[in-house]
């Protein structure tokens, strides 16, 4: 293929396409989780506290949580995006897994996916990708706006 022809396919899915964004959450009650910022040290990862305004539901934090999101893309495959957050997340997995257990926290990966021009994405998922998922003990929740 050429690189016109290239540019015109990738075009062409960045119209199209659903933009779907993957989040992995840690939630507590009982526990504060503002110190997981510091101690993962992981890019573009937040954390609030409960009662915290949620912006993007116009209501208040019912738990303490810590999240990482990725940014969302066009694509026609939940997975890709799954697969790009576990590698972000990868190098702190162990870290991870010991506060998961230790403090007893909730974990959930989430699918936010925008539907454009009625194309949903294919909720497809590698057996690689449902074991790094269940490698952390994470439920995972999918959510069409």
């Amino acid at each position: 293929m050429t690189d016109a022809v290239v540019h015109d396919i990738d075009e062409g899915i960045d119209l199209h396409a659903p933009r779907v964004r993957a989040s992995f959450r840690l939630t507590s009650e009982r526990h504060l989780l503002d110190g997981l910022r510091d101690e993962l040290a992981i890019d573009g990862a937040l954390s609030w506290q409960k009662g915290d305004p949620d912006a993007s539901r116009g209501q208040q934090r019912r738990m303490h949580g810590w999240s990482l999101t990725l940014p969302d893309a066009p694509s026609y495959s939940a997975d890709t995006a799954l697969s790009e957050l576990l590698l972000a997340l990868a190098p702190k997995r162990e870290e991870i897994v010991h506060a998961i257990r230790s403090m007893e926290l909730d974990a959930r990966v989430c699918i936010e996916v925008t539907m454009t021009a009625g194309h949903p994405p294919a909720l497809h998922c590698t057996p690689a990708t449902i074991a790094a998922i269940a490698s952390y003990g994470a439920a995972v929740s999918v959510v069409f706006e």
